[in-house]
């Protein structure tokens, strides 16, 4: 990051809605647009919570949960997702950025309560724009539209999603400190008609970033020890398939990774902004994975 970052100050929110009055109600209404969106969700959850859940498998999860295994009540589920990007336009301090999400996911689920195993399959393409609020402080609002399918000859499941990162970074004496913050809604709908099924999600994360004499693909690297909070606005049924399944409130994401500030190529087509290893887990839910780096 650059030297010239500073932290925020008392009166730069007033600064930037006086400088940049359009920008700042554009974000203003994503952000209400997505908590009205959320709502709307959550009102559709207590009504299908009335009716008999049919056997969905939550696909809209499955696209943002990241590569692993998880384990939840009496399934454990592997996941290989490849969070392919590209940057058309690189954002800065100073020049907003635009890139292309084409994150596709393959998937095991295996139950230990003698249900048939089944492989899911899900490819959710869409979009991100950037925008520098300040020197040191970025926006990331995003949306995103797809489909998933299982080898059981079941329907397609549509799948979308929207919602807006904030990411600031803060200069410390030998290190970085990165704050985020996220907010996401996800929903997916089967097209043969039967229920859907999503979730909304509000996270909190820091991350510690040290720099190191590791080099990667001729790129100078940094360590990342980060920690991430998620709280469901409704709670998430990972899979609806009885009236007991067991849903998530609240996870805890520990992770460790590589990252550079000039993103990896990936067969000089897609972007990758590190590597590593995390762990995840919440009441009932225990998961282990590959992980990109701090996601924010």
């Amino acid at each position: 990051m650059q030297n010239s970052k500073r932290k925020l100050q008392k009166d730069d929110l007033k600064k930037f809605m006086r400088r940049h009055p359009t920008h700042f109600f554009c974000v203003l209404f994503f952000v209400i647009f997505a908590a009205a969106l959320s709502l709307f969700h959550f009102q559709k959850q207590v009504a299908w919570a009335e009716d008999e859940p049919e056997d969905i498998i939550n696909y809209a999860y499955s696209n943002w949960i990241g590569s692993g295994f998880y384990k939840l009540g009496d399934r454990t589920v592997y996941l290989l997702r490849a969070p392919f990007s590209y940057t058309l336009r690189e954002a800065d301090s100073q020049k907003w950025g635009f890139e292309l999400l084409l994150p596709a996911t393959i998937g095991f689920h295996d139950y230990s309560d003698g249900q048939d195993n089944l492989g899911t399959i899900t490819f959710v393409p869409g979009a991100r724009f950037v925008y520098p609020v300040l020197e040191n402080w970025w926006l990331k609002p995003f949306g995103q539209f797809g489909f998933g399918k299982d080898f059981s000859g079941s329907d397609i499941a549509w799948i979308y999603g929207a919602g807006i990162k904030s990411l600031a970074t803060f200069d410390l004496k030998s290190s970085e400190l990165d704050f985020g913050t996220a907010f996401t809604w996800a929903a997916q709908n089967q097209s043969g008609g039967g229920s859907d099924s999503g979730f909304s999600m509000v996270d909190i994360g820091f991350n510690s970033r040290w720099p190191t004499h590791i080099t990667v693909l001729d790129r100078k690297s940094d360590v990342n020890l980060y920690f991430v909070y998620t709280q469901f606005v409704n709670d998430l049924d990972f899979e609806r398939a009885q009236k007991d399944n067991k849903t998530i409130q609240r996870l805890y994401k520990f992770g460790i990774a590589l990252s550079s500030e000039e993103k990896y190529p990936i067969l000089g087509l897609f972007d990758l902004r590190g590597g590593g290893v995390d762990v995840t887990f919440g009441k009932g839910y225990f998961g282990m994975g590959l992980t990109t780096g701090f996601p924010f």
